[in-house]
């Protein structure tokens, strides 16, 4: 309600003022509304991408996985997936998309489509002759073009490289870690963009950091991404993370990779599961009563 002001005394001017904090109400309740339109529209958001992230895993006979992604916002720009391929092969995708926040979550969306599409939908296949840096579409062929030339984790990058490259602004961009586990030979061939390097850590308690790696994906078109194998033995564990995990602070600095695998390692036999609790238990612990700085996400797999 206004007041209709008639004069130019001191209760005009009380009227003026009462006015004038009816318009500001108004203006307050309308932002208020706005503010709930937006939260309503987040809390879609995140159920949306929670069911993004793999809820019931086929796990393969040698080797058990286990992921675990927690938002500092309401949705994360975090990513992890399992993909069963058949009985013996499974794909191990985790990445970091640059920001947060809805921007984050989007193209994190983009990129879970885009793995399952190159993957589940029947892994891509090149030409034999076909580069990388082809992939712009001067040499792609699908499954039945070229039976038995299955696409690898590096290829799959490259695919992913130049989708994101033309369909995303020159600013976004994410690191991604790609490998495929062939139970057959227990081997992990793997690429990786940019990402933060996975451990692999012995049955012996020795760790290894999987550092064959790239440029980010997103940044640059044509690009080629390195590529290498490992060996996986039973009871070796490896360890994929986001800097959510790492880089917190406290007053003793950051929670750091030694103190990550210095955890897992001393409790490496115990179900994945009670493992990720444990950390991010120690990661919480160390960050304290500070909002939490970054998305946490921890991917665990264990050859057996």
């Amino acid at each position: 309600h206004r007041i209709t002001v008639k004069s130019t005394d001191q209760l005009a001017t009380l009227a003026n003022s009462f006015n004038s904090m009816t318009t500001s109400i108004e203006r307050l309740v309308q932002e208020q509304k706005e503010k709930q339109r937006l939260e309503n529209e987040l809390v879609i958001a995140q159920e949306v991408q929670a069911q993004l992230f793999p809820k019931e895993i086929s796990q393969l006979e040698t080797l058990e996985v286990h992921g675990f992604c927690r938002p500092a916002r309401t949705v994360s720009g975090d990513y992890y997936d399992f993909l069963t391929l058949n009985s013996d092969r499974m794909i191990l995708a985790v990445g970091d998309i640059s920001g947060k926040g809805i921007s984050a979550a989007l193209l994190m969306a983009t990129i879970h489509s885009a793995v399952r599409a190159y993957s589940i939908e029947g892994i891509p296949f090149l030409r034999e002759s076909a580069a990388v840096g082809a992939v712009a579409g001067r040499g792609m062929a699908l499954a039945g073009d070229t039976p038995g030339a299955e696409a690898s984790p590096a290829i799959l990058l490259g695919l992913l490289n130049h989708q994101l490259y033309e369909s995303t602004p020159d600013a976004k961009y994410a690191t991604l870690f790609l490998g495929i586990y062939d139970g057959a030979s227990r081997r992990l061939t793997y690429s990786n963009g940019g990402h933060l390097p996975p451990i692999l850590l012995s049955e012996d308690g020795s760790a290894q950091l999987l550092d064959c790696s790239g440029t980010v994906v997103g940044l640059l078109d044509n690009m080629d991404y390195p590529e290498a194998t490992v060996q996986l033995r039973r009871g070796d564990l490896l360890i994929a993370y986001s800097d959510g995990v790492t880089e917190p602070e406290s007053d003793y600095g950051e929670f750091g990779e030694e103190r990550l695998i210095q955890i897992v390692r001393e409790n490496r036999y115990l179900p994945l599961t009670r493992i990720t609790e444990i950390v991010t238990a120690a990661v919480e612990e160390w960050i304290g009563d500070k909002e939490q700085p970054d998305d946490v996400t921890l991917v665990l797999a264990r050859a057996r």
